[in-house]
């Protein structure tokens, strides 16, 4: 051997000399070597070889025989060995992040098929990754959605640049408008043309919503501080301004960018800002609220104007000032000024206390600053007896870690957080939900030091929501599956039944006479009938059976892991409760009351939901005609 391999191996010629290769290759089939240089001149392939101190080395192994000895090449390729074991492990990290971002990922090619989707783009559309690949946003969102969509991708792959958009979803099955934030990049291929591109989405639909009315809110607070007839401001602990209302802007005759930065000796005249600058630093030093009358010269007139100033210091969790709040109001006309504020203040406190959602603030550690009357009287507790206390204090641990989730949130991102929390009503103990609302309180140095939030009660468009699926999906007569609604379980069970070779058999039936049971006896006593029906079906059927009523009199039955036998018995089951049942209709009994019944199995042909029913309504009109009230099938 040669130097170069024993100073890679670590070993010397005297320790290799005279040795077995498997004492340096202990895994090597030596039998599988020597046979292929039997039908061949080389033998190739990697090898690997681990040090005593446990370092694995790959080589590429030439081997040749030269006579009764055997010449071996060897490459070191380690280096692109661990490389390839990088690349591999980077992959599968690479995928793992992209299954668990939350967004949709996806790259489409040009002619806007979807190449790859990750696994939250998948769950959207309730289908595997793989089922995805190959389909259309036409294939697979609203016609109007596609079209957008499409539109973006064009303008990446004709103008070879990123797009950067809100993107219209179009409305989803619950009549929800959908909006997603969408970036898409062009990806080139050797040649350098754009035959792919690749995008990101993230649905938005409800932060949109939910800013609108935060951005409302907060509108509405800079509203009534900027039509206070006072100055507010707030001074960080260098006593520079950090915020002016409109008030100190018009007196100063600056916009609050210009003053923002700025001290009092840039604003006032000297005499005025050491008086201004006194107090402050009083408020500092004892870290109490300053309460004082406060004097301005005017530079021009050199008059004087008197304010009644009050300086509070905000204060972090730990305790240390971070800010200076100030109010200086004007009293030389005291009395109406006075007058003024207290409306004001009379205003703000109904405003909040009248809105039908609970107003609060709350510190980095979760200890309630601030509530309105609302949540006061959701708690059954006054003001005081909620303020300087915590979550868990209030609603228990299990309660508080689940606020906490997104409380953490807007203190760790400084950024608003929307979510629906639910709690208990302290009187009556039935879960209420909150649509809640949370953005970050900002000191000077961009920390969030408290989070202002306002829940509203959506506990009965909780409960409307809920209604309204079912509603969508439910005959109102029957409560049985509508139409629409059984189509799409069909269609899924269709799906199931293919992919894992299960049996799957349909029944229609319809109520023999009906129109003149709604002639003889009333629509009242024709709906009875139809409820009716409905009951003597659901009687003989087991809880992963589908009955849909899809017509007026018309019911279809989807039997899943049934064949036609059972199909057949559980028909006739039905057929002969029916035939037995009869009801008051208040006017005398109606018996011989009967159906007639078609069934058909699922076959490999079929399609959809429309190819079952085709075949199953052909065998109910064969039911109809040989004298109705028996069972009819077709197989084909």
């Amino acid at each position: 051997m040669n130097p170069a391999f024993c100073q890679t191996v670590g070993l010397t010629d005297d320790m290799l000399l005279g040795k077995n290769v498997r004492f340096i290759y202990p895994g090597a089939d030596l039998t599988d070597i020597q046979n292929t240089l039997a039908d061949s001149t080389v033998w190739q392939n990697e090898l690997e070889y681990r040090a005593p101190n446990g370092t694995s080395f790959w080589f590429h192994t030439n081997i040749t025989q030269n006579g009764d000895n055997f010449i071996w090449v060897q490459m070191d390729v380690t280096a692109q060995k661990e490389e390839s074991f990088r690349q591999i492990n980077n992959e599968k990290k690479l995928q793992s992040i992209l299954d668990h971002i939350p967004a949709y990922v996806f790259s489409k090619n040009r002619k806007g098929e979807y190449t790859y989707v990750n696994h939250m783009l998948a769950a959207l559309h309730a289908l595997k990754s793989d089922e995805v690949l190959g389909k259309t946003d036409y294939d697979l969102f609203p016609f109007q959605a596609a079209e957008s969509f499409e539109k973006n991708d064009r303008t990446v792959f004709e103008q070879h640049k990123t797009v950067r958009a809100l993107e219209d979803g179009g409305r989803d099955e619950y009549g929800i408008e959908r909006c997603y934030l969408s970036v898409k990049c062009p990806m080139e291929n050797e040649q350098g043309e754009v035959d792919e591109l690749l995008g990101m989405s993230i649905d938005i639909s409800e932060q949109q919503r939910l800013e609108k009315a935060l951005w409302a809110s907060q509108e509405k607070l800079n509203s009534i501080l900027d039509n206070m007839k006072a100055r507010v401001y707030i001074k960080d602990t260098d006593l520079r301004y950090t915020y002016a209302n409109e008030e100190l802007c018009q007196i100063l005759n600056m916009d609050r960018t210009s003053i923002t930065g700025k001290n009092d000796f840039d604003l006032f005249e000297p005499e005025t800002a050491v008086g201004f600058r006194t107090t402050d630093q009083e408020a500092l030093k004892t870290k109490q609220k300053i309460s004082r009358m406060e004097t301005s010269v005017d530079t021009q007139t050199r008059t004087k104007s008197y304010y009644w100033s009050v300086k509070v210091p905000l204060l972090t969790a730990e305790g240390d000032v971070h800010s200076i709040l100030g109010i200086s109001t004007d009293v030389t006309e005291q009395k109406r000024l006075e007058q003024k504020l207290q409306a004001n203040e009379r205003q703000l406190t109904t405003i909040l206390d009248n809105m039908k959602a609970h107003v609060y603030i709350k510190d980095t550690s979760y200890t309630y600053t601030y509530v309105n009357a609302d949540m006061c009287e959701y708690l059954g507790k006054t003001f005081d007896e909620i303020v300087g206390k915590t979550d868990a204090e209030i609603f228990g641990e299990s309660v508080a870690e689940r606020f906490h989730q997104s409380d953490t949130q807007v203190f760790n991102y400084r950024e608003n957080c929307t979510s629906i929390e639910k709690s208990r009503h302290y009187r009556t103990g039935k879960s209420c939900y909150f649509l809640s609302i949370k953005a970050p309180l900002i000191n000077d140095v961009g920390n969030a030091h408290a989070l202002i939030g306002i829940s509203t009660d959506v506990t009965e468009q909780q409960r409307m929501e809920r209604e309204l699926r079912k509603m969508a999906s439910t005959d109102v007569l029957t409560g049985a599956n509508n139409r629409r609604h059984f189509l799409e379980l069909c269609e899924k069970e269709m799906d199931r039944a293919k992919r894992y070779g299960h049996n799957l058999s349909l029944i229609m039936l319809d109520v023999d006479h009906f129109k003149h049971i709604n002639d003889t006896y009333g629509h009242a006593t024709g709906d009875e009938a139809i409820r009716s029906m409905t009951k003597l079906c659901r009687d003989s059927l087991r809880n992963s059976d589908v009955l849909g009523r899809i017509g007026g009199e018309e019911f279809a039955i989807l039997l899943p892991e049934t064949d036609l036998i059972g199909a057949w018995q559980i028909a006739q089951r039905i057929r002969q409760n029916t035939e037995d049942f009869a009801f008051d209709t208040g006017q005398g009994k109606i018996d011989g009351f009967t159906a007639s019944f078609g069934l058909t199995g699922l076959l490999e042909k079929d399609q959809n939901p429309d190819d079952l029913l085709k075949r199953a309504d052909i065998a109910l009109y064969d039911a109809k005609t040989q004298g109705r009230n028996r069972v009819c099938e077709k197989i084909d």
